[in-house]
C-alpha cells in the first residue's frame, strides 16, 4: 500500500508501516495488543490506526511553528 500522509481528527499522521491484521491475532481472534505496542514501539510510531485488513503504524506530523 502507498499511504504517505492520513488524517484522522484534525490531525495529519505520516504512515511508516502496514501490516496485516492477522499478524497480530490470538487464537480466539483479538488482537494481542501487547505484541501490537511493541510492534508499534520497534517503529517508533505513536498511533495505530486501521484501514480494511491491515494496522497503519503512523506518527503526529507535528505543526510548525515560526521562530522569530
Amino acid at each position: 500500500m502507498n499511504y504517505n500522509i492520513i488524517y484522522y481528527e484534525n490531525d495529519a499522521y505520516e504512515v511508516i508501516h502496514d501490516i496485516a491484521i492477522h499478524m497480530f491475532l490470538n487464537k480466539n481472534n483479538t488482537v494481542n495488543q501487547k505484541i501490537l505496542g511493541m510492534y508499534v514501539y520497534e517503529w517508533r510510531g505513536d498511533k495505530v490506526l486501521q484501514k480494511d485488513n491491515r494496522f497503519l503504524i503512523c506518527r503526529k506530523i507535528e505543526e510548525a511553528q515560526i521562530v522569530g
